[in-house]
Formats: C-alpha cells, structure tokens, sequence
C-alpha cells in the first residue's frame, strides 16, 4: 500500500489560520512568537492598521481568526472591525489591548468583535482564546471579565449600562463570570458546574445581552 506523502501544504490546511493587525512592530513580533508555540495556528495575513486589514482582505485569503489591536492611526480597530464583518460576517475577530478599558470592551463588542483580550496574555490564554472562539465562544482575558463583573455589580447610577432594559444578572450567570474572572475555558467551566460546553455558552450569551451587547458571534 503507498504511503500517503503529507506536504506542508496539507499541513497548513489542518491549521486554523490567523490574521494579525498590530502597528507596534516589537509587539506583532511578541504575538507571532506566541502563536508559534502550537502547530495549530498559521499566520496568513499581516496588517499595520485598519485600512490595511480591509485591502488584505479584499485580494485574499481570509484568515478564520484576526487578532486586531484597538489603537491604531488611519482607521482604528473597533471602526475595522465594524467594516470588516459587514463584508466578512463569519469572520471572528478578537481585539488585542494593553490596558482594561471598560468603554472600549465595550465597543468593540458592539461593532462585532468575539473576543477581548491583553496583549501580556500567557501563550495558552492566547491559544485557547482562538480555540474558544471558533467554537462559539466569547473569550475574554480573565482581568477583563473581572472588570466586566465590576460593572455589573456598581450599584451607583451612572455606572449602569448605557441602555435601557438591562436585566439582573441569575445566579447561575455570576457563577460563569465569576469562573471566567479565574481563568476558566469554556470546557472546564462546564466540569465544575456539571453542566454542558453548549449551556456555558448560552450562559455567556445571555451575559452579553444584559450589557446590551449583541455579538454576532452564533453561539
């Protein structure tokens, strides 16, 4: 029987691909570094800022997973995103930040992002969080979700959710925020809680949709 020859070619299909747009230059290099650690990943795609992603995108390949930092000059990327996945709705993004900023998490939910994380993310953060996100999931970087519980649980008025209709929070949904502030996946929040991978992700659905956040991300 011939053997089968496996190419680097059908490798890289076996992988998930990345696109990565991040105008710091040590900074893409430390991400790149970090997603080289798993054979899983391949980097397809490189851009500087916004406007740069959207002309990659256009001539091709789409990547399954773009890592976006937000501050960037030309077109920043809550406003990419936004563009982005009116022309590319499957198209999961996960915004990159160095620092906890409530308003811009936010926002760049709204604009479709699937995902939040730091740029200090440990590699397996990193990894997950790519994993996590094609299967539905919303990653966030687990200070970010503290932050996010934080604002929940502010009782003063003007740090309520912007918009009207917000409900309360059930206990079963702090308990998946909570484990989410420590660090948890999605499958290990699910062991804890004796519950399925499919119930935590509607928990977090109905998280986001308490903030007002309605991701387009099909959970």
């Amino acid at each position: 029987m011939k053997e089968k020859k496996v190419t680097i070619n059908s490798l890289l299909m076996t992988a998930t691909s990345v696109g990565l747009v991040e105008d710091n230059t040590q900074l893409a290099r430390d991400i790149r570094e970090k997603l080289a650690l798993s054979e899983e990943t391949n980097v397809v795609l490189e851009a500087r800022n916004g406007l740069e992603l959207l002309e990659l995108l256009a001539k091709g390949p789409i990547p399954q997973v773009v890592l976006m930092d937000i501050g960037m000059p030309g077109m920043d990327g809550i406003e990419a995103t936004k563009l982005a996945k009116q022309k590319y709705p499957d198209l999961k993004i996960v915004m990159l930040t160095v620092m906890d900023n409530e308003q811009k998490l936010f926002e760049a939910l709204q604009a479709g992002a699937s995902g939040y994380l730091l740029k200090d993310a440990r590699p397996h953060h990193l990894l997950n969080a790519i994993g996590e996100v094609l299967e539905g999931s919303l990653p966030l970087s687990p200070s970010l979700a503290n932050m996010v519980l934080n604002y929940l649980l502010e009782k003063e008025p003007r740090r309520k959710p912007p918009l009207p209709g917000t409900e309360n929070l059930t206990r079963r949904e702090m308990e998946v925020l909570e484990l989410l502030k420590q660090g948890s996946t999605v499958k290990q929040i699910a062991a804890q809680l004796f519950i399925s991978d499919k119930t935590v992700r509607k928990h977090i659905e109905h998280i986001y949709e308490k903030l007002q956040i309605h991701s387009r991300t099909k959970l």
